[in-house]
Formats: structure tokens, sequence, C-alpha cells
């Protein structure tokens, strides 16, 4: 019963997030069209540029590390929020689940608003652009104000390593943004996992062993 649960947990998230962000990819692709600005225009395949995006997201992490150590109540808000929205759902998924979903997020956020919106508001000036692109960013992640404000400077941080090579290059913040995602995923999971591990083994839900980093102890019954 509990396995079919957690695939059914497993299934709705892999649903509901290839539905959304490939909604987007198609939403970009349109965009691109229009305007004449496609995402792919500047991205090239290089190893400078992947080398550059990993490079690139270790600001982003540390950035993870101080909010998950931070008492801020707003903070701690949003890390519950999010544990108890994703939690369950991530621990139900396997390692090339939550590769393919962050990947997933990383092109199509960025073809949207790095590749599409960036390549045609640049011409009214680098302030203009990175202010309305990452205003729109944030208002995509808005579970709280915090965390929108959040996400639009870490937008405009993303906006800012494009041009860490010339020409810009897309593929170095779809590489941040995919491998940040994934770190996060993986945060998420292990705090949700500790939290259930902390509650009366009486309500502590199922947690699957066969995907997560190390095997966690499970509380003795009494």
């Amino acid at each position: 019963m509990a396995d079919t649960s957690l695939k059914n947990d497993r299934s709705e998230f892999l649903k509901l997030a290839f539905q959304f962000q490939g909604g987007m990819i198609l939403v970009a692709l349109m965009l691109g069209w229009v305007t004449g600005h496609p995402p792919w225009q500047r991205m090239q395949f290089t190893l400078a540029a992947f080398a550059w995006g990993v490079a690139a997201t270790i600001p982003m992490l540390l950035l993870l590390v101080v909010s998950y150590r931070s008492r801020i109540p707003s903070l701690v808000q949003i890390r519950e929020l999010l544990r108890d929205f994703l939690g369950r759902p991530l621990m139900a998924c396997g390692w090339l689940d939550l590769c393919a979903v962050a990947l997933l997020a990383g092109v199509s956020e960025e073809f949207l608003f790095r590749g599409v919106l960036q390549g045609y508001l640049i011409g009214w000036g680098l302030v203009v652009t990175l202010v309305v692109t990452n205003i729109l960013f944030g208002l995509c992640h808005a579970v709280t104000p915090l965390y929108a404000v959040i996400a639009a400077l870490l937008g405009v941080y993303l906006s800012l390593t494009l041009s860490l090579l010339d020409p810009p290059n897309l593929l170095i913040p779809i590489c941040c943004h995919s491998l940040y995602d994934l770190i996060a995923f993986v945060v998420v999971r292990n705090e949700y996992r500790a939290n259930q591990l902390q509650l009366p083994p009486n309500v502590t839900e199922p947690i699957p062993t066969d995907n997560i980093l190390d095997t966690p102890v499970v509380p003795d019954s009494q």
C-alpha cells in the first residue's frame, strides 16, 4: 500500500513537472519565433561554457547553505513550505528523475527568461533588461513575497552569467540553474526525511531507502 502511494506521488510530481516545464519551453519557442530571438541563438555547446556554468553555481549554493542555517522566521517559513510541498514527492523520485526534472527546469526557464526575454529587451539597455526580466522571473517563483525577491536576485545573477564568455552563451546559466536545482532538490528531500524521523513512530510516513544518500535509522517501536 505504501509503495503504491509513493509511486503515485512520483507519477503526479513528474507529470506536473514535465507538463509545466514542457509548456514553458513551448512558450519560449513561440515567443522566440514572434520576436525574432530564438533561445538557441546565443547557445553554443563548449567545454568552457559548461565549466563556467558549474563554477557559477558555487555562490548560489553558498546562499542556499546560509538560508538553511538561518533562523529568520521568513526563511524558516520558506524551508517548511518547500519541505511540506515537495519533500514527499522528491523522496519518491530516483536520481534519474531528479536529474531530469532539474535539467528540464534549467532549460525551460533559461530559454524563456535569459534566452528570449533578455535577448529581446537588451536593446532597451542592460538595467531595464535585468529589472524587467527578473521581476517576471521572481513573480513566477512567488511561493512567498521573500521567495519572489530572492528568486529575482538569483535571476539577476543568472542573467549576468550569460556574459561570462564572449560571445554570450546561454549554456552557462542553463548549467548553473540545473545543477543548483538538483542540489536544492536533494537538500529539501533530506530535510523532509530528517523531519519524518523525528516524528513519533506511529505517525512516521514510510521512507524509501533505495534512492537516497544514506540509509535512515528507523526508530524502534515501543
